[in-house]
């Protein structure tokens, strides 16, 4: 992996919330992927909310990225933005059955005789 000017926080980053399994253990992330959001995660989180200001021009492009004035070029950059797209917005889960299934709930002509196969 190319070195990085973005500091490495003191602790890992998890999100027990999203992925409760770990980064790694979701399917959702390469390996090299689950290894920045754990070692840079805290630090880029920071940066994201605001609650660390940028020390150096690698940390400024990172904003930027996030404000959408540059293209993600990074693993890191990439990484991030991934992430906040699986964790921030809703997934969908698909079923094969669901309470909508009985259909003589919601359709008046619906007649149970049209599927008799025996």
């Amino acid at each position: 992996m190319k070195t990085t000017d973005i500091r490495v926080p003191a602790k890992q980053f998890i999100d027990r919330q999203h992925f409760p399994y770990g980064f790694r253990k979701s399917g959702d992330f390469s390996i090299p992927e689950a290894d920045v959001l754990s070692a840079y995660g805290k630090t880029l989180a920071g940066l994201e909310s605001g609650e660390l200001s940028p020390e150096n021009a690698e940390e400024q492009r990172f904003i930027a990225v996030l404000k959408g004035e540059q293209q993600a070029s990074s693993l890191l950059e990439k990484a991030w933005l991934k992430y906040i797209k699986l964790a921030r917005n809703r997934k969908q889960f698909y079923t094969l059955h669901s309470s909508a299934s009985n259909q003589s709930d919601y359709d008046e002509d619906y007649s149970d005789d049209e599927f008799d196969v025996a």
